[in-house]
């Protein structure tokens, strides 16, 4: 039997190393099959019969992969034709291009909660083999609303789980799991070792927020935000990398959370309220701040929000990656003001504004900004 690490997929060139007791998943025949008509499109799939023959005339490297958590192995094709499989209907949405500079990205994500969906999305349109992930949180049954987890993952570290379901999908990723998070102590190590080209901040505390900036602003990586907005989505790009911008736009600075340590949950809400600016909040999120602490627990979140909030990232990933033009800003994708009749009516958005006034006021932030 061959030496196998427990916390990651293990590759073997024999199945007779594979650990006993090993469930098998053969599918290495029809990946060769499939490879084969993913090459030649004009060839009607299915037209093979003497599968076995193409088989043998392409000799095409086999693997095995176990998964030790899983117990189960997959009999399958090399990394490399594996990859043009599971990359061949990008094409050519994602030319080959483009596919291969948004693979060669180094990223980096911290708060695998909403960023676990960010994760998923950059793993499905086959985007950075190199990830460093980092949180220290574990799997709650609340959490189950939004993140990629099941309830067999209660318990369990979330860095851990959102490596585990990114290499059920990509064995071949080289990622770095961070399961007791970040801190001001090791945050530059996190950015800074095999240095990341881009950072990716789904994280709640505010201090460790500007400091992972003023970091990504010295070693100039760019860094990406999304923010859950009712069933819509923020999305904040910083781009350190060719532009000097403040931190945070502008809308906050280092000296406004300086005893961040200390805050209570109004504090909280305020200085994130400033960094959001409630003008771009839903209804719904507003109502929702005003009960935080009362009628309910937390500022919510929720699936729909995140998995858009999770594809627009991965987009703006991919964009980055290709050096197309994207710049600093705030981007706000809505579902309300495309599917809710008369969203965007004068009437309305006079209507919505005097509720942001009063937010606004209640925090003591300034009207208008």
């Amino acid at each position: 039997m061959g030496k196998v690490n427990q916390n990651k997929p293990n590759f073997f060139q024999v199945k007779a190393d594979l650990p006993q007791d090993t469930d098998i998943i053969e599918a290495y025949d029809s990946s060769v099959e499939e490879y084969y008509y993913i090459c030649h499109p004009t060839i009607k799939k299915g037209s093979i019969t003497d599968k076995s023959k193409l088989i043998k005339e392409l000799k095409i490297e086999d693997i095995w992969i176990y998964y030790p958590w899983q117990k189960k192995a997959i009999h399958t094709v090399n990394e490399k034709v594996y990859y043009n499989l599971r990359t061949a209907r990008n094409r050519n949405i994602i030319t080959e291009k483009e596919q291969e500079n948004y693979r060669n990205l180094k990223i980096g994500i911290v708060g695998l909660s909403v960023g676990s969906n960010a994760l998923s999305a950059l793993v499905y349109t086959g985007g950075p083999k190199f990830i460093r992930i980092a949180d220290f949180d574990t799997i709650e049954i609340s959490n189950l609303n939004r993140i990629k987890g099941t309830l067999l993952n209660i318990g369990e570290n979330k860095a851990i789980v959102a490596a585990r379901n990114t290499w059920e999908v990509d064995p071949f990723a080289q990622i770095d799991i961070w399961e007791e998070g970040v801190s001001v102590d090791t945050l530059e190590k996190f950015i800074s070792k095999d240095k990341i080209d881009l950072f990716v901040d789904t994280m709640d505390n505010l201090y460790l927020k500007v400091q992972a900036r003023l970091l990504c602003k010295k070693y100039r990586i760019p860094v990406l935000m999304i923010t859950e907005n009712g069933d819509s989505t923020i999305l904040d790009i910083e781009r350190y990398d060719t532009e000097h911008v403040p931190i945070f736009q502008g809308k906050i600075s280092e000296k406004d959370i300086k005893n961040a340590a200390q805050f209570n949950q109004q504090q909280w809400l305020s200085l994130a309220l400033k960094i959001i600016d409630p003008t771009y909040l839903t209804e719904e999120m507003q109502d929702s701040i005003l009960s935080v602490g009362k009628s309910i627990a937390g500022v919510p979140q929720i699936a729909t929000s995140v998995n858009i909030g999770g594809s627009t990232l991965a987009y703006a990933v991919r964009k980055i990656a290709n050096k197309s033009e994207l710049s600093s800003g705030r981007y706000i994708i809505s579902l309300e003001d495309k599917l809710i009749p008369g969203y965007l009516s004068k009437k309305e958005m006079s209507r919505r504004a005097v509720k942001t006034k009063k937010l606004k006021e209640k925090f003591g932030l300034q009207y208008p900004r």
